[in-house]
């Protein structure tokens, strides 16, 4: 987390493993799941260039939430789609997923 360049990389981190750990262990098996190092680092990656993009001052902890929401709620059956939004939002208490604008088809 610190090499991503955030601040409040310790509890970060325990949140992002605990997230992982629990989603392990509560999820479906899905062969697609994946929570293994090559996931980790590719969430990293995301979420430091979230961190760069957004207004300096932004939440850390929503940065991060958002990114694991963004990066892993795609690949969930829909069973475990609503367990996941939850562990999110047990873990990262302030977090709460926007739903996604739906655009008119006049604006495309």
């Amino acid at each position: 987390m610190a090499s991503v360049g955030y601040i409040l990389y310790t509890p970060l981190s325990l949140k992002f493993n605990t997230l992982y750990r629990l989603s392990e262990e509560q999820l479906s098996a899905q062969r697609h799941y994946d929570f293994g190092l090559r996931n980790i680092l590719s969430v990293l990656r995301t979420a430091g260039m979230t961190k760069r993009d957004e207004a300096p001052g932004t939440d850390e902890f929503y940065l991060l939430a958002r990114t694991l929401n963004d990066m892993n709620m795609s690949k969930f059956v829909f069973a475990d789609k609503a367990l996941f939004q939850g562990l999110i939002e047990d873990i990262f208490t302030k977090f709460e997923a926007k739903k996604r604008k739906i655009y008119d088809k006049q604006e495309l």
